[in-house]
């Protein structure tokens, strides 16, 4: 007769971080969130689980603490890798983190701060430079010039994102109504944004010129077969735009700065200016207030309700000795 054994549970196996990825991936593609949102954070979450591995840290959820995301953000720091991109990656790394400990796969409860980052000059156009890339093509230009030219003059009245531009359509734009139906955005929430007078001409041109055979569900700055742009694709045509027109700045999301910059200059709404720029949080766009401070300087004295009220009170008192 053999030995007797007794029978115990079966020793469970330690879920890893690579385990806990594909699970976090495919709930947020269950919960609709864009593709761009959810292939950024599965890329950040891999930096760093590459990063663990290569410096022979355990993978095993249970066994992450603190001191795994010190060793990450200071090897990176240690490779001067921008302040701005390392947080980047670690605000995608804390979702992932959080999400794990609040499922009891990461048993240490942690916080997960960003690094300390100096603020930066933020790259602008000038007025002089944005008067050389409005200015209209001429009727014989190709389809890719009058399409950066209207994309430009988009960007510039409305501070929207390459990424939003490409997804505009034709039947997006009400000219009656002087409003656009923002549909695809990096938040994922639609919304309506106002057409000014000045735009809803612009677009006018564009379409009568290139897009007239265009149905409502085409796209508005599609390229030159008819298709979806890319924003690489974007980039690449306002770098060469930019260029023939004599100016050196090529950068799509500096002419979001400079919508941003020039609303604040004109003292419109901070709320409003959030909107607009599809910002979640007002901290976000209070950062463009404090990087444009400067800038609030010119005319301050035509604005402050002070200034106002003594420049109102002097030309009251001017009126009153006059008649005397």
């Amino acid at each position: 007769m053999g030995v007797k054994r007794k029978i115990t549970r079966a020793s469970m196996q330690k879920l890893t971080l690579n385990d806990a990825l594909e699970e976090f991936i495919e709930e947020k593609k269950s919960m609709n969130k864009s593709p761009a949102t959810v292939k950024g954070m599965e890329f950040s979450v891999n930096k760093w689980i590459k990063y663990l591995e290569d410096s022979h840290l355990s993978l095993n959820c249970d066994d992450v603490e603190q001191s795994y995301l010190y060793s990450f953000q200071n090897h990176y720091l240690r490779e001067d890798m921008k302040a701005t991109t390392l947080n980047h990656y670690v605000r995608d790394i804390r979702v992932f983190v959080y999400w794990c400990i609040e499922r009891g796969y990461i048993t240490k409860g942690f916080k997960i701060k960003q690094i300390t980052q100096q603020q930066t000059i933020v790259e602008t156009y000038t007025d002089e430079e944005k008067l050389k890339l409005i200015a209209k093509p001429s009727k014989y230009a190709n389809f890719v010039e009058w399409r950066s030219w209207a994309i430009i003059n988009w960007i510039l009245a409305t501070g929207h994102r390459a990424g939003t531009v490409i997804e505009i359509k034709l039947g997006d734009v009400n000219y009656r109504k002087e409003e656009i139906t923002v549909r695809q955005t990096k938040t994922n929430k639609a919304y309506i944004t106002p057409l000014s007078k000045a735009l809803s001409i612009v677009l006018k041109e564009y379409v009568r010129m290139w897009r007239s055979d265009a149905t409502d569900d085409d796209y508005l700055f599609c390229n030159i077969g008819e298709e979806k742009l890319t924003v690489n694709a974007l980039k690449h045509s306002i770098n060469h735009y930019n260029r023939s027109r004599g100016v050196d700045k090529t950068s799509v999301h500096a002419l979001r700065h400079t919508f941003a910059k020039d609303w604040i200059r004109n003292t419109g709404d901070v709320f409003r200016l959030q909107k607009l720029l599809g910002h979640t949080s007002l901290d976000m766009t209070r950062n463009y207030v404090n990087m444009f401070a400067e800038d609030l300087k010119e005319g301050f004295e035509d604005y402050n309700p002070l200034d106002r009220l003594k420049k109102s009170q002097s030309r009251t008192q001017s009126v009153k000795r006059n008649d005397m």
